[in-house]
């Protein structure tokens, strides 16, 4: 496990000691030097208390390599932090040790010497990865094992104070281990709660934009029933009026009942409008069946010098309403399209139920087609009901020959 420190106030470091892999956090700075500090200046008191040094010089030369050794456990680490390469780490240790050796050999064993080289143990938690942080405690009990045989001339007295300083070392490392995973943690909830934050802003991004898009999607709904309920509506009335200003003076009989029949088709239209708005207040739409539908659009619609025929193949079945009112409003919006523009004599529906699977509808006129279709409002509007309900168009058409839809939709 690889540790990752950042020390100061908020720069990181990735000690490269071994791979990177599972990277631990830590929050070091001002703390954990001032601790540092304190421990090596409560050693220092303590020898100060209870030892008479031989000489002044022994006294300059130990006051001397105390201040060393806290400038460089201070400045020397924070240092070490931020630049921790392999060459840095190794010579920060070296040095610590070796002053840390010198001042546990000039105390001659008075006051509490052990507590000089424990802070080192903490610090090679937080610079060394996986088993180099034991190494360096391993060589930091050496030193001091060395250190009080160096004055005392006797083995058995120097290991006799291992003990002690293993459990400190010990004690120092856990902690330290501890401290870092708790920062490892806090550090992981403030990621979390970052990407939350993130995601959060992301969603009240896809709800406005889901807003926008349903906002659309109704306008264009609504324009569709505008225009393929409403409009159709209006445009037949239009004929009926104008074939019986035409027909008036020579047939008023013919003109009065097409006058009747657009006074009919204004009142249905008044009835479309009313169930449009139904329909938008409801996501359910109520309606006679389909082929009751088209049979009455084509009645309705009929005039002396076009035949309409309706048929169907195989076994009839309901769709659904939406699937429903797709092939009405492509009958409709062709119906109206073959008499305001197609100068035919003939229009037929014609429905095949044979497969189960699929529903075709085929729609015919033998009007005068054109070379160029045109992508009006109308036929957009089918285009755009056909996706919705997975269903496809193809139109044929050539000067001359007619039109002829031919639509499918599953069902």
């Amino acid at each position: 496990m690889c540790l990752r420190l950042i020390a100061g106030n908020s720069t990181d470091a990735i000690i490269p000691f071994v791979e990177p892999t599972n990277r631990q956090i830590i929050q070091t700075g001002s703390s954990i030097n001032l601790a540092f500090a304190i421990v090596v200046m409560a050693s220092y008191l303590s020898i100060f208390s209870s030892y008479q040094p031989e000489s002044m010089q022994v006294l300059v030369w130990l006051t001397l390599i105390g201040i060393a050794y806290i400038s460089v456990g201070v400045y020397g680490f924070s240092y070490v932090a931020h630049q921790p390469t392999r060459s840095t780490i190794i010579a920060y240790f070296i040095c610590q040790m070796t002053l840390g050796a010198i001042i546990v050999y000039l105390s001659r064993g008075h006051g509490l010497t052990l507590l000089i080289l424990l802070p080192l143990a903490g610090q090679s938690v937080l610079l060394l990865c996986n088993y180099w942080m034991y190494v360096s405690a391993l060589l930091s009990a050496v030193v001091y094992v060395v250190a009080i045989q160096g004055y005392t001339q006797n083995w058995n007295e120097a290991l006799s104070n291992l003990p002690l300083y293993a459990a400190g070392v010990f004690f120092i490392m856990i902690f330290t281990q501890v401290a870092v995973g708790e920062e490892q943690a806090r550090h992981e909830v403030n990621r979390l709660i970052g990407d939350l934050e993130a995601a959060n802003a992301r969603l009240r991004e896809f709800a406005t934009q889901v807003e926008d898009l349903t906002i659309t999607k109704e306008r264009n709904r609504m324009a569709r029933e505008i225009h393929d309920g409403l409009g159709h509506y209006l445009t037949t009335i239009n004929m009926q009026i104008q074939a019986a200003s035409a027909v008036m003076e020579r047939d008023p009989s013919t003109a009065r009942s097409m006058l009747e029949k657009a006074q009919n088709l204004s009142q249905e239209a008044l009835q479309e409008v009313r169930r449009s708005v139904n329909t938008l207040r409801s996501s359910v739409e109520e309606s006679l069946p389909l082929k009751n539908r088209i049979d009455r659009l084509l009645q309705d619609g009929s005039d002396p010098g076009l035949k309409t025929t309706f048929t169907i193949a195989g076994c009839y079945r309901e769709l659904d309403s939406q699937k429903s009112v797709t092939l009405f409003r492509a009958a409709q919006e062709a119906f109206s399209n073959t008499r305001k523009h197609a100068s035919a004599t003939f229009f037929s529906v014609h429905i095949d139920y044979t497969d189960p699977q699929v529903v075709n509808m085929t729609i015919q006129d033998d009007g005068r087609g054109t070379e160029k279709i045109e992508g009006g409002f109308g036929l957009i509007g089918l285009r755009e009901r056909l996706n919705l309900v997975n269903g496809n168009c193809e139109i044929f058409t050539s000067k001359g020959e007619g039109f002829t839809l031919q639509i499918s939709v599953p069902g």
